[in-house]
């Protein structure tokens, strides 16, 4: 498939280094990483599009952005609502023991521009990669869940 990649160990982070969340409020300067799909899972753009004020404008007079697009900006660890004082929640729980089935290694990847930089990645290697298309945003960020159609999979796998 053209828009999966070979699965690779988590890589350690450098110190000090800067890392980009992939679930980002709508906002210039951003950069936006794909498009969620009626299948509720995220179309990436490969490179993803830097946005600038008038796309920002256009989607907030729409409402909730994040919730047709993902975003990807800079990791605020201590200023985001999701930081736990150790990591990001969202990379937890989505990577988490309850990963809607999803392998803990998976064999292919999405293809990722960010990978290399990801908060997600780099606190839960592959397993963040393989659940990250299902992952949604609204309200600027501060509140994040699995699409509606990632919910009814997990239901699925449950009763199966």
């Amino acid at each position: 498939m053209p828009d999966q990649q070979a699965a690779a160990p988590a890589p350690v982070p450098a110190a000090g280094s800067a890392k980009t969340c992939p679930s980002s409020a709508c906002g210039e300067g951003a950069l936006l990483l794909g498009v969620m799909t009626s299948a509720g899972k995220l179309a990436y753009l490969n490179p993803p599009v830097p946005v600038d004020a008038e796309f920002a404008a256009r989607e907030a007079e729409r409402g909730s952005p994040e919730r047709r697009y993902r975003f990807a900006g800079p990791c605020l660890e201590g200023g985001c609502p999701q930081w736990t004082g150790r990591g990001c929640a969202i990379a937890d729980m989505s990577a988490g023991p309850v990963n809607l089935g999803l392998p803990a290694s998976p064999r292919r990847l999405p293809t990722c521009s960010i990978r290399h930089s990801c908060r997600w990645y780099f606190q839960r290697g592959p397993a963040a990669c393989a659940v990250c298309p299902l992952i949604v945003a609204d309200m600027g960020g501060t509140e994040t869940y699995l699409s509606v159609q990632a919910e009814a999979y997990a239901h699925d796998q449950d009763a199966g």
